[in-house]
């Protein structure tokens, strides 16, 4: 009799692990300024939370044309793919910038991911705020943010990219284009559909 039980919950744990195997390799939970993205994380500890195989560093594209040394999380899996910049290169410690670039499936702060609509984080912010207008080289990042996502747990901020969702090279759209700053609730703006295509936390030096 208890071997016969004992089978059956060997049985019953068996049919149980390659359901839990699919669930470790799902979507990525959050990433916020605490466990192993926070201020005093380092690559050791981003080892001991995702595993060794899934961390490599690489040269990823910097602002205006340069490059950066990051270490990166999940390289091949553009849905779980993050880049992390560290304060202490030579260490790789003190993380500088996370990066979440579209199509991540990683939600961030207030729930935000990628390919959201510029209304909808807005509304996860809690009040509009401005983006310089698209077509430069710091065009699409929100500037003068406030409310939620302006003052975040764990002494990291925020940065967001927008990028517009059609075509926007007719008259129509010439007042968001260019070195500018054009409200989130603007009209214009709304109408070439911007959707969120990056976003970063950063705690600085």
């Amino acid at each position: 009799m208890h071997t016969i039980l004992r089978l059956s919950f060997l049985t019953a744990v068996l049919a149980c692990l390659p359901a839990f195997a699919i669930a470790q390799q799902a979507a990525p939970q959050a990433i916020t300024c605490s466990g192993p993205f926070a201020k005093d994380s380092s690559r050791a500890k981003l080892v001991e939370a995702f595993g060794a195989a899934n961390i490599t560093d690489e040269t990823i594209d910097g602002a205006e044309g340069s490059t950066e040394q990051a270490t990166v999380l999940f390289a091949k899996d553009p849905k779980r793919r993050v880049e992390v910049t560290w304060s202490d290169d030579k260490a790789k410690a003190k993380p500088a910038s996370i990066i979440v670039k579209s199509p991540s499936a990683w939600a961030g702060p207030e729930g935000i991911q990628t390919g959201m609509t510029l209304p909808e984080v807005a509304q996860r912010n809690g009040e509009p705020f401005k983006i310089n207008g698209f077509e430069w080289d710091y065009g699409g990042y929100a500037v003068n943010l406030k409310g939620k996502l302006a003052s975040l747990p764990g002494g990291c901020g925020i940065m967001l990219r927008f990028s517009p969702g059609i075509d926007i090279s007719g008259k129509t759209f010439r007042s968001i284009i260019g070195e500018k700053q054009i409200r989130s609730d603007n009209a214009i703006l709304l109408s070439a559909k911007p959707t969120l295509a990056e976003w970063s936390l950063g705690y600085g030096d």
